[in-house]
């Protein structure tokens, strides 16, 4: 992708080489016309792995469109500790909530991997939320799923210790295995420093409680995934510990 010289932004790309929008869920509904319309005012943007998209209190609008890799959003409160708030792969939208109150970004932006993105300028998002009625309520169901998941997040952290969040986010962000089984698996795998991240612990009492788990044999850690043995029974201790 060639880059403006005078400015080193990518420069905006022809439309028939940009993916399209209706890849995203809350784009869906737009014919292939208005989509190629729409692109043709939009760019792409190629991210290296670790490479940030953008910062916490950035004053930039644009809107984003995961087209490859993944990309996570992230609250940093200090020099090396941060909160994961989500993670974002192909389809996903991200950075609607700047260019829908015009204010600062809440949270940085980075890539996980080697990441695409399709960069909607904040005007053209507007456009289209106001040409498009189907694609505003699309987005304000996103977000009202998004509040839920928010509120299930600070119900988890008022109510469950550190090891039951981290049996929370073990069944959260693992899927099941495709092989009839009841097992589930996180694949590919987290270290325990992003675990530790996404409740808010530290790495050392992460580990602790997933060398117990792994002596109870409830999970399994594989070159490629992080294996639940027995979902079932995480589910049970996370009841217990909310009902005691």
């Amino acid at each position: 992708m060639k880059a403006n010289a005078s400015t080193g932004s990518p420069l905006p790309l022809p439309a028939t080489t940009l993916p399209t929008l209706r890849g995203c869920a809350i784009f869906a509904g737009l014919t292939p016309e208005e989509d190629r319309e729409w692109l043709a005012r939009c760019h792409s943007r190629t991210l290296s792995a670790g490479e940030s998209l953008v910062d916490f209190e950035d004053a930039s609008k644009d809107v984003f469109i995961v087209q490859t890799g993944e990309i996570r959003a992230v609250l940093r409160f200090s020099v090396g500790k941060e909160a994961i708030l989500g993670s974002f792969k192909r389809g996903d939208i991200l950075g609607e909530q700047s260019a829908i109150d015009d204010m600062a970004r809440s949270a940085s932006l980075m890539a996980v991997s080697d990441a695409t993105v399709t960069v909607i300028p904040c005007i053209v998002f507007h456009d289209i939320l106001r040409q498009r009625a189907d694609v505003a309520l699309t987005l304000l169901q996103l977000l009202s799923k998004r509040i839920r998941a928010m509120n299930d997040r600070l119900s988890e952290l008022s109510f469950l210790d550190t090891k039951h969040r981290l049996y929370n986010t073990l069944l959260r962000l693992s899927r099941v295995r495709n092989d009839g089984g009841r097992e589930r698996i996180i694949s590919p795998p987290l270290v325990h420093a992003e675990l530790a991240e996404h409740i808010g612990a530290s790495r050392e009492t992460v580990s602790r409680e997933m060398s117990r788990l792994a002596r109870e044999q409830l999970v399994e850690r594989t070159s490629r995934a992080i294996v639940l043995k027995n979902p079932v029974e995480l589910s049970r201790r996370i009841s217990r510990a909310l009902e005691g």
